[in-house]
């Protein structure tokens, strides 16, 4: 080929690249048009969305100003999408436009809680990645952290355990009680609501078991506790109901939780009540039985009143104090009432030989016993063996013939009379 004829060449090749990058640019700027028109004109962000995913494919990439409206357009587009499927394609393609900003060195932190929410809704969600969004989102964010986002972070953590090998495990149950404590702190702090602080209950409670996971972390988080008196005093509450649904009430770290919160709070009817619950449990009956009453005096509430007298006549019982826990037990109604005649039909059987002025009055005393269980079981409360231990004590035929036969022998300790007969 002669040197003209390859000049000529060049050229013809050069102005055909260049009208193909043109036409390349045109084509771009054109989809980058139609998308913001569909966005401004008609808020039609689900249009935006598709002609900015074009453009991105037609102008090999986007600049940081584009990222970031694909970014908006596909949050926006999210928003209003009702149907699942189409939801989590729209997902995918969120976390697509992310990764695009974050590999172009554009990506803002300030979205890592966002981000991971998506990656948990979206088609093959990368639970590590996400995990570690949270994680920073969250320290970022602290008290400002939106409580949805602790859910999200905390069921993560509980999906990764699941999916692991078992050689993991150990590790990421030791991970669930740390971020446990820390999120219950956080949720204290930033005033989030008790449905948060019961999901990560829920998932917390499924993986974690016993004392020996829990103790051992507790211990450090109660060395540091919010200096907030009333932040202080429910992240308390929330850690003892934690040690009580797992039975651990008899633990130093319990008893050193009830403490704090009744130096922070003792005259309040929670802490009173915690309190005797725990004196109860420790043998400390005659002190519980004072707190207890102590609470009852300053309710109005007829459910817990009763449920408090419940208590107070099953301290008295425990005491030996019978007539004392027959009165209190016979005062109680509602829910507690059943549980409450099995206290006072055992005190009246207990008591059987010390009430009465003759062998009569004093074996009837059984037969008033076995009636207070038998309403008991009616109740749907559980008498134990007593009633036929106590049935074995009635008058005999000889002692009612020998006191004239009464179908009626008044108690004088319970104001009742019963037949003798049973």
């Amino acid at each position: 080929m002669k040197l003209g004829k390859l000049i000529v060449a060049v050229i013809l090749l050069i102005s055909a690249n260049t009208y193909a990058q043109d036409d390349a640019q045109r084509e771009c700027d054109r989809m980058l048009f139609l998308a913001q028109q569909a966005r401004i004109e008609r808020n039609d962000y689900k249009e935006s969305t598709l002609y900015m995913i074009k453009a991105d494919s037609i102008c090999g990439g986007l600049d940081e100003k584009n990222i970031k409206v694909l970014i908006a357009s596909v949050r926006n587009t999210i928003a209003g999408v009702t149907d699942p499927a189409e939801k989590m394609a729209y997902c995918d393609t969120l976390e697509r436009a992310y990764g695009e900003a974050e590999d172009a060195g554009v990506y803002n932190q300030a979205d890592d809680l966002i981000r991971g929410a998506n990656i948990l809704q979206s088609s093959n969600p990368d639970r590590v990645k996400a995990d570690q969004l949270f994680v920073r989102g969250i320290a970022a964010q602290g008290e400002k952290t939106h409580e949805g986002y602790v859910s999200y972070y905390y069921y993560n953590i509980y999906a990764l355990y699941l999916a692991a090998p078992e050689a993991e495990k150990p590790a990421l149950k030791k991970r669930m009680i740390t971020v446990y404590f820390e999120l219950s702190a956080l949720i204290g702090k930033a005033n989030m609501s008790a449905q948060t602080q019961e999901t990560i209950n829920q998932y917390f409670n499924a993986v974690v078991k016993t004392r020996e996971d829990i103790l051992p972390e507790l211990k450090e988080f109660m060395s540091n506790f919010p200096q907030d008196p009333d932040v202080k005093k429910l992240s308390v509450i929330n850690f003892m109901t934690l040690l009580e649904k797992k039975n651990i009430t008899d633990a130093p770290e319990y008893i050193q939780l009830l403490d704090t919160l009744f130096k922070l709070d003792p005259n309040s009817v929670e802490t009173l009540i915690k309190k005797g619950d725990v004196l109860m449990a420790t043998g400390k009956t005659s002190d519980a039985i004072a707190a207890y009453k102590e609470a009852r005096g300053k309710i109005e509430d007829d459910a817990l009143k009763n449920e408090l007298s419940y208590k107070i006549a099953h301290g008295q019982f425990k005491l030996g104090a019978y007539s004392a826990a027959y009165n209190t037990a016979m005062s109680v109604s509602g829910e507690f009432r059943g549980e409450a005649l099995v206290i006072a039909g055992n005190s009246v059987g207990r008591n059987a030989n010390n009430c009465g002025s003759g062998t009569l009055e004093r074996k009837s005393n059984y037969v008033y016993a076995v009636q207070l269980l038998q309403q008991a079981q009616s109740l749907g409360a559980n008498t134990g063996g007593s009633i036929g231990a106590f049935k074995a004590n009635y008058p005999s035929t000889s002692d009612i013939f020998d006191n004239g036969s009464p179908s009626s022998v008044p108690l004088t300790c319970y104001g009742v009379s019963v037949n003798p007969k049973g």
